[in-house]
């Protein structure tokens, strides 16, 4: 019969030891791939959290109105804390639309003229009512009064014949007329908490009575909400009625312990971003 010569043991010894070898540096390529991917992903969720509170929490704080010099109770921030702030935040502009005389607790706000992120509500919510002065022709007089809100009725014909609105209950007003603004505000609290180990972004409505914060923002540093009040010269203050603007820090990491690059220790990576706000200067002396 004809001999068939196989495989040397050598031969097979030396083929499995390849083929460990390839299977390894496979092993190890894909396992990096992994390890970047989940990397990326993590660090992408990240810019996207800190650019958001970057965003968000600046737009709520540019409709503040600052009063320089004035009284701290027409300035719009009421606690300005390092890592948290007390404000008034605004959530709508209308305009009335029937004249009321001085000492009226009742105001028409239209329904047409209105805009904002919801609909008045008595139970949050009081109001800044422009005042036009005892000189109607100057400008040294005006004012924003601000006027409690005890209820508020939404009528189809609130502002007569099929002209819808709300009819406002208040605080006696002085004297408005036809299209003279209103700026409804409730009073918010921003606030860095921890939860759970991890740090957070929290609010809540102070008008509504919340004392429980609910998460805006995070995960973040135990530094992540960091606020810096600068006045007229850009110079830090603790005065309410000195407040110009506010330098906003937003301090974020990943959800996750990941290898930065794909490589590399086990680790939170951190991004931070900062944005310096102008607050509004509506209400004058």
């Amino acid at each position: 019969m004809t001999q068939r010569r196989g495989f040397t043991l050598i031969e097979v010894l030396l083929a499995l030891v390849i083929l460990g070898v390839v299977t390894g540096a496979l092993y190890r390529l894909l396992n990096t791939s992994q390890r970047l991917s989940l990397a990326q992903a993590e660090q992408v969720s990240l810019q996207s959290n800190v650019r958001t509170g970057s965003l968000v929490v600046p737009n709520e704080l540019r409709e503040l109105n600052t009063w320089l010099g004035g009284a701290a109770d027409r300035n719009d921030i009421t606690v300005a804390d390092d890592d948290g702030i007390t404000y008034r935040a605004m959530r709508g502009l209308g305009f009335v639309c029937q004249a009321a005389a001085a000492g009226a607790t009742s105001l028409r706000l239209a329904k047409s003229s209105w805009t904002g992120l919801r609909d008045p509500n008595a139970a949050r919510d009081d109001l800044y009512l422009f005042s036009d002065g005892i000189s109607v022709d100057e400008d040294e007089d005006d004012a924003w009064v601000q006027v409690s809100m005890t209820n508020v009725v939404y009528s189809a014909t609130a502002c007569g014949a099929g002209k819808p609105g709300w009819t406002l209950t208040v605080a006696a007003i002085p004297a408005t007329s036809v299209n003279t603004p209103i700026r409804v505000f409730e009073v918010m609290r921003l606030e860095l908490y921890a939860d759970a180990g991890q740090w957070w972004l929290g609010a809540r409505s102070v008008s509504a009575g919340e004392i429980n914060l609910q998460p805006v923002l995070g995960p973040l540093t135990d530094d992540g909400f960091a606020l810096v009040y600068l006045d007229a010269a850009g110079a830090p203050t603790a005065d309410l009625t000195a407040i110009k603007s506010v330098r906003l820090t937003v301090r974020g990491l990943t959800d996750d312990a990941v290898r930065a690059g794909g490589s590399g220790r086990m680790g939170h990576p951190e991004e931070a971003l900062t944005t310096q706000v102008l607050l509004r200067n509506s209400i004058r002396p």
